[in-house]
């Protein structure tokens, strides 16, 4: 973004092209700061409008800009000539109103758009009028990457002497009182950005927002983070967020890597669990639609965490999470999982495991979760209904989704499913439903006829089975 205050010398105003659309002749307006540039355009009647203001406001010169003329006014000569008086007229008023920068000026250039202190004018005017009545409503709010890294960049400047209401501190005191914030790539609009779109620039300047770093230095409270389609890279400084935050989201970025997530401002990303970098408040974590490949030793930076969702990331394989004693719930939807090998070892305390949409073939590496209660493993490849035996003997199951798997489609396939576990048979929900009368009748016969066949169980839980029809 660009900063006249950082640099006032090099501000520099050129209306380079003259564009006819639907009859009306607009004058494209280059605005320069630095190495920041956007275009606008304006008519000639936007420039009058202007200068009217400007004069009764702010004493500007009345004759300084160039007149109206009624007849001859679309001549090429003539338009030609007028956008050089344009030209003119644009760096002879910014030389005069330079030290003030009236907000008509401001506005008519757009640099409540591109320029950090006059974006923030904006921000603390809105903060100003409405933040008490936001903050007792929510105490969160979503920022853009933009407002973010003029927050940060201000930080860093002198005060201003401005007016009361675009005083700064009125963003600082709304900032500090709130408890969770979004921060997207891009405010201007409520649909975002898919992923792989990080180069797009702002609007028509040379800004690319995914591009942009900001600390959080200005959150004393924050309890919940969100950034959607902004890399956690683009965090300076997460030390002032650590202690305090209990969720945290990212959302549609290129990360590969647990790492880049907890530790964005640690450039050497090092596996060396260092007590300075621990999340240690965090209870729940949502890295869904990312392009995570693996679980790294990062993750126990995230000790008190309970709830982990990692859905549609691009893991085969679940490692490092046998040292997380409070997770209780896991998500991995769509991802490219196929084995779940004793997977005990890794999730022994979970009590809720989601496993749609992968590739799983065998419940076996189920079998000694114990405190398993919901298990979804729905839109997989389970052929086999006697996958659901290795479910059985699972004390606190409640709970099964196996609908979208071959196996869902063979004949009596709830009352076979629910014949595994006899006596809780009226107790279990599969697929999001309790069994029907019917289907507990049936579902008993089949457990006894099972039981009998096998001979494995003793003749009491045969006799059970049947004494249950009866």
């Amino acid at each position: 973004m660009s900063c006249f205050a950082k640099n006032p010398s090099d501000f520099t105003l050129s209306i380079p092209n003259i564009v006819e659309k639907d009859g009306v002749t607009l004058y494209e307006i280059e605005v320069k700061i630095g190495d920041v540039s956007w275009r606008l355009f304006r008519r000639y009647r936007e420039f009058q409008e202007l200068h009217e203001k400007l004069v009764s406001e702010r004493s500007v010169a009345k004759d300084l800009l160039p007149p109206k003329k009624v007849i001859g006014n679309r001549n090429p000569a003539f338009v030609e000539k007028r956008k050089a008086g344009l030209e003119k007229y644009l760096r002879e008023v910014l030389i005069y109103l330079q030290l003030t920068m009236p907000r008509e000026f401001v506005e008519f250039l757009h640099l409540h758009e591109y320029d950090i202190i006059y974006l923030l004018h904006t921000m603390a005017e809105k903060f100003y009028l409405d933040g008490d009545s936001v903050l007792n409503n929510s105490k969160s709010h979503t920022f853009s990457v933009l407002e973010l890294f003029a927050i940060s960049e201000r930080l860093k400047l002198p005060s201003e002497a401005t007016e009361k209401k675009f005083d700064f501190s009125h963003v600082l005191d709304f900032c500090s009182q709130l408890e969770k914030i979004a921060v997207v790539a891009k405010k201007v609009e409520n649909t975002l950005e898919g992923k792989g779109r990080e180069d797009l620039p702002l609007g028509t300047s040379n800004i690319i927002p995914r591009r942009l770093k900001f600390d959080l230095i200005a959150f004393k409270m924050l309890q919940e983070l969100q950034l959607i389609g902004i890399s956690p890279a683009n965090v300076s400084n997460a030390a002032g967020i650590r202690d305090t935050l209990r969720v945290l989201h990212v959302h549609l970025t290129d990360v590969r890597k647990i790492s880049d997530i907890l530790l964005c401002d640690d450039i050497h990303k090092t596996a060396v669990i260092d007590p300075e970098k621990v999340w240690k408040n965090v209870e729940m974590a949502n890295f869904a639609d990312n392009k995570i490949t693996s679980i790294d030793e990062s993750i126990k930076l995230l000790p008190k965490i309970s709830t982990l969702i990692l859905d549609r990331n691009e893991l085969t394989s679940v490692q490092n999470l046998s040292a997380m004693p409070c997770l209780s719930a896991l998500s991995l939807t769509e991802n490219k999982l196929s084995t779940c090998p004793d997977w005990h070892l890794q999730l022994g305390n979970l009590v809720t495991l989601i496993l749609s949409q992968n590739f799983i073939q065998s419940l076996v590496g189920f079998r000694k979760m114990y405190s398993l209660v919901n298990l979804d493993v729905s839109c997989n490849q389970i052929n086999d209904i006697a996958e659901v035996d290795h479910l059985a003997n699972l004390p606190c199951l409640e709970n099964i989704k196996l609908t979208g798997n071959p196996v869902a489609g063979s004949v009596d396939y709830r009352s076979k499913v629910l014949s595994r576990f006899v006596e809780r048979i009226s107790e279990m929900c599969l697929d999001n439903e309790k069994a029907s009368q019917k289907e507990v009748d049936t579902a008993l016969v089949l457990a006894a006829l099972k039981l009998s066949q096998d001979k494995i169980d003793s003749p009491k839980r045969v006799s059970s089975a049947l004494g249950l029809l009866r």
